[in-house]
């Protein structure tokens, strides 16, 4: 059901742009409007372009979309609100964004597929709308076991800030921070010096303010209490050589939703979108078309 919110769209090169109740949105869609809907959340730093691959591999049997969550990729912040700050920029309020987006998409029903950060996002609108998604897939996330690892995450979110905050030195504008963030996202970094260009330029473009309070919002104990209430079919997808979101909790985020199951890929690293682009496909296309 089309809604009013989606007032002045239009559309820049393969990004397109929507206004929603919050503001300006963009977002890509790939794939024939008629066929079953796919939307694709990307991870802290990232965008929807580095889903891109994917997108085009499964467009076959589906209509993609992938937007840009405000204050990434070419989306802007979220208005500053000192009062709501913290849940607007929860996987709950971000989820609520989505959610109003698809809205103006006319998508009833969908399947998901959450990567990293946003896999918290994606959990959060399964739960909060559990006849909208059918099936779900998590990527490359892992959840806390407990206040000491919960803590424990905390601190290494601080060496992520200054990460961020080292996004102000000269150094940070050339090619070797580029390649420096490959090694830690790649397994095997691309030999397309383009794929660490996008992703240095994404990082460079996230908004700042957005980036310290997501990751504050993200030590929720919110999103495991959600995955234990899907009903949906889960697939998690962890990669053996993933830096950013280490796998020794992999199998236990699993095995907190009624109805997931745990495929790993190996030799890869935090993108496997990216960096094993068909092996993700496939294990992605089997999980959805399977009517078992």
């Amino acid at each position: 059901m089309r809604q009013t919110l989606d007032k002045a769209i239009y559309s820049d090169g393969d990004m397109c742009r929507l206004t929603l109740a919050h503001g300006e949105m963009a977002y890509r869609r790939v794939g024939p409007a008629a066929a079953p809907a796919l939307l694709f959340i990307h991870g802290w730093g990232g965008s929807s372009r580095y889903w891109l691959p994917a997108m085009t591999a499964l467009a076959d049997g589906f209509c993609c979309y992938a937007l840009d969550l405000p204050g990434f990729g070419h989306s802007p912040p979220l208005a500053a609100d000192d009062g709501a700050d913290q849940a607007a920029h929860s996987h709950r309020g971000l989820a609520n964004i989505v959610a109003a987006f698809l809205d103006t998409q006319g998508v009833e029903t969908c399947d998901v597929i959450g990567h990293s950060y946003g896999s918290g996002v994606a959990i959060a609108l399964a739960a909060a709308q559990p006849h909208r998604i059918r099936r779900l897939v998590i990527s490359n996330f892992s959840t806390f076991r407990d206040e000491h690892e919960r803590r424990l995450i905390d601190l290494m979110h601080m060496v992520t800030g200054l990460m961020v905050m080292a996004r102000r030195l000269p150094l940070a504008k050339g090619e070797a921070f580029a390649r420096l963030l490959g090694q830690r996202y790649f397994y095997r970094p691309p030999s397309d010096p383009q794929v660490l260009r996008q992703g240095w330029e994404d990082f460079m473009r996230m908004d700042a303010r957005t980036a310290a309070l997501t990751v504050k919002a993200s030590l929720s104990w919110e999103t495991p209490r959600a995955l234990t209430r899907l009903p949906m079919p889960v697939l998690f997808i962890h990669c053996r050589n993933d830096q950013i979101m280490p796998p020794r909790n992999a199998e236990y985020t699993a095995n907190l939703a009624p109805h997931g199951r745990l495929v790993w890929i190996d030799g890869c690293g935090h993108l496997p979108m990216v960096e094993k682009t068909a092996e993700f496909v496939q294990i992605v296309k089997e999980f959805l078309t399977d009517e078992r």
